[in-house]
């Protein structure tokens, strides 16, 4: 929230005070060191979720700077945003009282996917551009700077890349004639002219290298390949069943109680990576009149939503395949991770309001929409491109009485969690306030400084629930919050 009056500038440094340094979405600067260092801010807050840079007050003593020149000041700030920057930010610069004396305040607004990188001009997009994280600026990796200017200019073309020494061999001869067949069997007019070569030309499952050889491209292999790993090995899903809420906990009796590596074609790996969930979960029935039907700790069609969207939507760049896509089992969640964040300017927010997604990676959308999925008990196709993975996803979970899943997208990684039915858990559930309160202090306690979806994800409680607590907490002196107070980013620790 950008700071508009002096009532909400002595709130925002009373929390710097208590944190005993800058925070996230605010930074103190006195005003005497030039603005070279305040475009990289400029620069970190726009790319970020934006903030405030106020100038005139000391970072040592957090004490006003007295004689400050509040026009130099001004004029400053203004032309570091408009000239520094590329693109310019319109900043919203006031100048406030702060005890007793004048104070240069800039609230930077985020910029919109479409703008972002916003960088330092001298220092050029790829060295220059910067984002907040905690009380700093850091500059973004080179990944995340191609991430944005993908985003920006929403175009990908990472699964179209002739994979070189792949050849038709190493295509699954069976599944490719299926494919094929159902291509035609579906389509009209000029596909039904063209050889199968054309098509799968076309279709982008082939493409011609440097040296006009046709081969195999990413998109084909990963849709209609024999053993995509053999060109790239962790372009896979990795499972793995965690004996308690926390990865790595040392008090665990056991690491894991199932791990596995799943390699194979998507529609294999989706296939495998569903099995291996529901046989690491309970299964249960209820009764509706005469009948019987069963009940699991996830709904698995959610489940291989889910999972196929990970390996649909994944970041298939050279960096990007470096990381697995990550199934992970916890006693009271389900994480469903891949590398490279939401694509094009869909936000999560949008994403939950059923809004439609941008495929970065369109020729494999296109391929897997004509490739069939076949489990036990359930036939269609892997996906199909109607954007409505997600709406399944949530609609599944609605008619099964779930909480809603957790989303998180950075520039790196799209995550998606999946909590297990209350129905089932009924232990838990009986936990009294107090001992949800005391639950709360104590994780913040184990965590360091989190923030309130980690706490959500740890202690199997709602984000509503987790927020309710923390405010008790910090009224009684317990726990002191860092960060604003709306923002998702907003930490805790122990007062």
């Amino acid at each position: 929230m950008p700071i508009a009056n002096e009532v909400e500038l002595a709130e925002a440094i009373e929390r710097i005070r208590v944190a005993g340094t800058d925070v996230a979405d605010v930074e103190l600067k006195s005003g005497r060191e030039g603005f070279p260092e305040s475009a990289r801010t400029m620069s970190a807050f726009s790319n970020t979720r934006g903030g405030t840079i106020v100038y005139g007050i000391k970072e040592s003593t957090f004490q006003p700077v007295r004689e400050l020149d509040v026009k130099a000041v001004q004029n400053g700030c203004a032309q570091a945003a408009r000239d520094q920057l590329e693109p310019p930010v319109l900043a919203d610069i006031r100048v406030l009282p702060f005890e007793g004396s004048p104070v240069v305040v800039a609230n930077i607004p985020e910029a919109s996917p479409r703008q972002k990188p916003v960088y330092v001009r001298r220092e050029g997009r790829q060295r220059g551009s910067y984002v907040r994280t905690g009380d700093g600026d850091h500059a973004l990796t080179l990944y995340e700077v191609e991430r944005l200017v993908e985003n920006e200019r929403c175009l990908a073309a990472n699964d179209i890349v002739p994979v070189p020494d792949a050849t038709l061999v190493d295509l699954d001869g069976q599944a490719l004639a299926r494919w094929v067949q159902r291509i035609r069997l579906h389509s009209f007019g000029r596909v039904q002219t063209l050889s199968d070569e054309e098509l799968m030309v076309n279709r982008r499952v082939l493409a011609r290298d440097e040296e006009g050889v046709l081969r195999p491209t990413v998109a084909g292999l990963l849709a209609l390949g024999i053993y995509p790993q053999k060109f790239f090995p962790r372009l896979n899903v990795s499972f793995a069943s965690y004996p308690t809420p926390m990865k790595g906990d040392v008090e665990a009796p056991q690491r894991f109680i199932d791990r596995l590596e799943i390699d194979g074609s998507i529609p294999e790996m989706v296939v495998a990576a569903v099995a291996a969930v529901s046989r690491n979960i309970r299964h249960g029935a209820v009764i509706e009149g005469a009948l019987q039907r069963e009940v699991t700790d996830y709904p698995l069609v959610a489940v291989r939503e889910a999972v196929a969207n990970a390996l649909l939507h994944r970041d298939y760049s050279r960096e990007g395949s470096a990381s697995p896509v990550l199934v992970e089992l916890y006693p009271n969640r389900l994480e469903i991770s891949n590398p490279g964040g939401l694509f094009g300017s869909l936000t999560v927010d949008e994403l939950l309001e059923g809004a439609r997604p941008v495929s970065r990676n369109a020729a494999l959308s296109s391929i897997l929409g004509d490739v069939a999925y076949v489990a036990p008990g359930e036939e269609g196709n892997v996906v199909e491109n109607l954007g409505t993975g997600m709406r399944i996803i949530l609609g599944e979970l609605q008619s099964a009485g779930m909480r809603t899943p957790l989303i998180e997208s950075t520039l790196d990684w799209f995550s998606i969690t999946l909590f297990r039915r209350e129905a089932l858990d009924g232990g838990s559930r009986g936990r009294r306030a107090a001992d949800r309160r005391q639950a709360v202090l104590r994780q913040v306690r184990e965590m360091g400084e989190p923030n309130a979806r980690d706490l959500s994800r740890t202690l199997d409680m709602s984000l509503q629930t987790v927020r309710k607590y923390l405010a008790e907490l910090i009224s009684s002196g317990e726990l002191v919050a860092i960060g604003k107070s709306n923002s998702p980013t907003r930490r805790y620790r122990l007062a």
